[in-house]
């Protein structure tokens, strides 16, 4: 029984590795994408 709550006490937090790393990825990802129209759109605001 120990070793059972062992590794379930592990894997959530191997989980939350996870899914903070695909988060970050994701926003990371998505700043790259729009940061270039997001200085288009300043450029023509600011002419």
């Amino acid at each position: 029984m120990s070793q059972v709550s062992r590794d379930t006490r592990k894997t959530p937090r191997h989980g939350l590795l996870w899914f903070v790393a695909l988060w970050l990825l994701g926003v990371g990802g998505t700043a790259l994408l729009v940061l270039p129209f997001h200085l288009l759109v300043a450029a023509a605001m600011h002419h």
